[in-house]
């Protein structure tokens, strides 16, 4: 199915479009104990910019990976030019091609709300080994969400859902990852800094409505959506 926000990410090519942003995300792994040994899956890669960080920064062994081609080949280019030996695929998170247990840190950057949560969940969770972490940056309820607030925030990101804490540990836990922490962040969406761009050389201009409608729908519900940080385990 097409999801024309994610289709604005990718064709502007915007990095750390996320809550929080790169240096979110700089922090979050500043506190992990990332050896060379271990292996990082990048779920949701983007063009690239956190798994390229991680492999500069940390000399781990890094896969990236995304389902929308121009991602994708955005993610390659950035690879190339920098020169680090990220593996980068073109994959379904509802169906990875990885054995069960294969990664010691899995980082997803608000990708998760965009799938069946449920099921992109349980198969993190098939391929995370059994003494590793999956940190997750995603969109949250704040507080009770009306059904036209409900259908604005599904239609506009192309999503299913907005859910509130509690019911993304039950869904984490549901899934097989039972010790859920919830790491401390800023305490509400802002307008994502556009600082690291690689966009297409045609750009739809749709593209641009839908990039005002979102930092509308930022100004105009910061009570009620924000984002949380959360650290899983088996």
């Amino acid at each position: 199915m097409t999801n024309t926000y994610l289709d604005l990410l990718a064709y502007f090519g915007i990095g750390g479009a996320h809550p929080g942003g790169f240096n979110l995300t700089k922090a979050i792994l500043e506190d992990e104990n990332i050896q060379p040994n271990k292996s990082v899956l990048d779920v949701g890669c983007g063009t690239g910019q956190t798994a390229a960080f991680l492999a500069e920064k940390y000399n781990c062994q890094v896969t990236a990976i995304d389902n929308h081609p121009i991602m994708v080949q955005k993610a390659r280019q950035r690879f190339k030019k920098i020169k680090v030996p990220v593996m980068v695929l073109e994959e379904d998170v509802h169906n990875l091609g990885f054995v069960d247990n294969s990664f010691d840190l899995i980082i997803a950057e608000s990708v998760i709300v965009f799938t069946d949560i449920s099921r992109t969940l349980k198969e993190l969770s098939r391929v995370l080994k059994g003494d590793g972490s999956l940190i997750m940056i995603e969109m949250t309820a704040e507080q009770y969400l009306s059904e036209k607030q409900q259908k604005i925030a599904c239609s506009l990101y192309g999503i299913n859902e907005v859910l509130n804490t509690e019911e993304w540990i039950l869904r984490l836990h549901q899934a097989g990852l039972t010790q859920v922490e919830i790491i401390n962040t800023p305490p509400e969406l802002i307008k994502s800094e556009i600082n690291d761009i690689n966009p297409s050389i045609q750009l739809n201009m749709d593209l641009f409505d839908i990039w005002e409608k979102h930092n509308e729908f930022l100004l105009h519900n910061r009570d009620f959506i924000s984002y949380r940080v959360f650290k899983c385990r088996k």
